[in-house]
């Protein structure tokens, strides 16, 4: 019982998220649909655990090779995932060079497991799989040659989970600060579920590793301890799935003629100075904050140049980035606000709003970011100070 439950979730949940996403309407190589393909992918992978936990050797020595095409297929395939909501342009074909381990090492294990007699694949997996037993097998045997496939596969599914949680991370870093220079509120955007996924990448590639250096032979002895990768990659891929489907929003293409900060770039020591007063006044007398929807791009087209310039404007002169700059200036103006006796029996909802806050969350989350406490506390200290 405890050893079906412990084979069975993995492959429930993945089934579930399969279907979730694939039955969603959308562009072929929207996110949600490759992530859909993921937990195909991963699907498989926990089918072939079954079977070979479930000692079916002579067919487990066949799906090997899916077993193998699978394994090293998941994180590339979750890489190209990432690419997908971090850039308008990734694409699964440009990606094709990941999956090439995925397909050389099924490959060959496909051909060699019909050389093997139905004793020598069972031989295959008790002795050189669960056993380990390398050192008396040659690679002038068919299963000798079969076994060292499938440990040099292991191999590079251990380089996998390095490289590609090292880039995802890098990915996201870079996707986070474009979302910082380009939305002055970012909450219900991208940057909370990419947060979310790096610490996803991270405990999945230091879970990955443990577990194959650990190996199979444990867990086929002390089948209780299947409950413990069982249940980590299960909610591992249940928390994938659940944040993958709130996921709504993708980059929006930024349309600007980029010529323009060639030209600027020329000249900037003489319009430095005049930009720099514009977007200043834009903010104090025009108050151009209050809008809970300011995009950089916003502030450009009142300015007269684009976007690349007045961020980089910001990030040089200012030393932070869009998204500092604005929230800045609406905790200057919430704190106006909180101690203004006019504004004494205003709701934090109403504060929130006139600040230029998209919600109190929001607003509070900031406010205790740049001062160190909340609103409400800091209406009250203000209110005994006054007192």
């Amino acid at each position: 019982m405890i050893k079906a439950i412990a084979l069975l979730t993995p492959i429930y949940v993945t089934f579930f998220w399969s279907f979730v996403f694939l039955i969603q309407k959308g562009e072929r190589n929207h996110p949600k649909t490759h992530l859909g393909f993921f937990m195909v992918l991963a699907f498989c992978l926990y089918c072939t655990h079954a079977i070979f936990f479930s000692n079916l050797y002579t067919l487990y020595s066949y799906f090997e090779s899916l077993y193998l095409l699978t394994m090293l297929s998941i994180y590339p395939m979750y890489y190209i995932y990432i690419l997908l909501r971090t850039s308008e342009d990734a694409g699964i074909k440009p990606q094709f060079i990941h999956f090439l381990p995925a397909l050389i090492f099924s490959t060959l294990s496909f051909i060699c497991t019909f050389f093997l007699s139905p004793e020598q694949r069972i031989f295959y997996v008790q002795d050189i799989l669960i056993e380990k037993n390398l050192k008396g097998i040659n690679l002038s045997s068919i299963a000798g040659i079969k076994g060292h496939i499938f440990f040099a596969a292991r191999l590079i599914f251990l380089i996998q989970v390095i490289y590609y949680a090292f880039h995802g991370i890098k990915r996201v870093n870079k996707h986070n600060q474009f979302v910082a220079d380009y939305y002055s509120n970012i909450e219900g955007k991208t940057l909370n579920w990419i947060r979310d996924l790096n610490i996803i990448i991270l405990f999945v590639a230091v879970v990955s590793i443990s577990f194959v250096f650990i190996g199979r032979s444990y867990f086929t002895r002390h089948e209780v301890s299947l409950l413990i990768p069982s249940f980590i990659f299960s909610a591992l891929l249940f928390g994938i799935g659940f944040k993958g489907n709130q996921q709504t929003e993708l980059l929006e293409k930024i349309e600007e003629n980029e010529d323009l900060s060639l030209e600027f770039e020329e000249i900037k020591t003489e319009y430095d100075d005049k930009l720099k007063s514009k977007l200043i006044q834009l903010f104090e007398k025009d108050k151009i904050y209050q809008h809970p929807d300011l995009r950089i791009t916003t502030i450009s087209e009142s300015i007269g140049t684009n976007r690349t310039y007045i961020s980089r404007l910001i990030n040089d002169d200012f030393q932070i980035n869009f998204n500092e700059f604005v929230n800045g200036y609406r905790v200057k103006e919430a704190k106006a606000l909180l101690v203004c006796t006019n504004h004494q029996a205003y709701s934090m909802e109403h504060i929130a709003e006139k600040s230029g806050f998209g919600s109190v969350a929001s607003f509070s989350r900031v406010f205790k970011d740049l001062e160190g406490i909340t609103p409400g506390k800091y209406r009250s200290e203000k209110k005994q100070t006054i007192v």
